[in-house]
């Protein structure tokens, strides 16, 4: 993920704020005399939290770029088509290409907002798919038990926004929406297919993270895990794309499975009959510079000072 970003903007005046918000959001008629907006944006070029705060009564023309995902407090209402609603109500999604007519009057609303291609790849890497185009049947969540799933990894996403600046926070947030998002709404397709697919992948992920973690003092490989779970590297790689939280490689999670081996030695040691480099190679890391840089990066301490401690 590339190119991060955190804005504030708030503003009192009517004419700066008609100003900024069309430059931000196409065509706005704020309808009042006073008005001020607030909006607060997080994210990368792959997606985006963004909340904003309407103090006013306004009529907003916009286009979509991109997939965007939003709910409200009471008083943002809508029409995209022939379809109307209010963000409040039920969470509603906005494709690309889609024309959305909105009304502000006095709310405050929570927009996801995702790259179309991002979006596209995390489908086809969690549905097992190549082939698969991110397009959605509908605008509502499939079902209240999904609306909730969603709603709630919105909610818990918000609560990290002051982490977004630290890469594996974003990326696990990231990958948190995307599923919940793709899981919610209604995806073009056979859903039956796609979950058979999703479980399928889930289940390579754990049975493999266990073999991993059992086999991780034997010399064994990715091929060797992949054949212990019954799939392919491929297979094994795309389960691991989807699901892996740790790691999001079946080559990172084996490291890690490794190296976390290799700390509890270190601090279960005795120092007067064991070294560093004994505890290393018992764990498959053959270059003791290499295995001191990784451990300090993972505990940020020497692994001298854990043996000696």
């Amino acid at each position: 993920m590339t190119g991060f970003f955190e804005t504030h903007v708030r503003t009192d005046d009517v004419t700066e704020t008609l100003t900024w918000l069309q430059q931000a959001y196409g065509h706005v008629d704020v309808q009042a005399d006073t008005a001020s907006f607030a909006e607060r944006a997080v994210g990368d070029d792959e997606f985006a939290l963004r909340n904003l705060v309407w103090d006013c009564r306004a009529e907003v023309v916009y286009e979509a770029d991109r997939f965007y995902v939003a709910t409200s407090t009471p008083g943002y209402s809508w029409r995209i088509g022939r379809h109307s609603g209010d963000f409040s109500v039920e969470p509603a999604l906005i494709q690309p290409g889609h024309e959305m007519i909105g009304r502000p009057d006095r709310t405050e609303i929570q927009l996801l907002a995702f790259d179309t291609r991002r979006l596209t790849e995390a489908a086809r890497v969690i549905y097992g798919d190549d082939e698969l185009e991110a397009r959605f049947d509908g605008l509502h969540p499939v079902s209240r038990r999904l609306r909730d799933y969603w709603l709630a990894t919105l909610r818990w996403s918000l609560t990290q926004t002051a982490l977004l600046h630290e890469p594996l926070v974003r990326a696990h947030v990231r990958r948190s929406l995307l599923a919940a998002t793709l899981e919610a709404f209604p995806l073009v397709g056979d859903p039956r297919e796609r979950r058979a697919s999703a479980v399928e992948q889930a289940s390579v992920y754990a049975a493999a993270a266990a073999w991993m973690d059992d086999h991780a003092s034997l010399p064994v490989t990715i091929d060797d895990a992949a054949a212990a779970v019954g799939t392919s590297r491929a297979g094994l790689r795309r389960a691991f794309a989807a699901n892996g939280q740790l790691a999001s490689t079946p080559e990172d999670y084996l490291a890690l499975a490794r190296m976390s081996a290799a700390h509890a030695d270190l601090v279960d040691a005795d120092p007067g009959a064991t070294t560093v480099t004994e505890i290393a190679l018992r764990w498959g890391f053959t270059d003791a510079a290499a295995f001191a840089t990784a451990y300090r990066a993972a505990y940020r301490v020497d692994p001298e000072h854990t043996l000696r401690r």
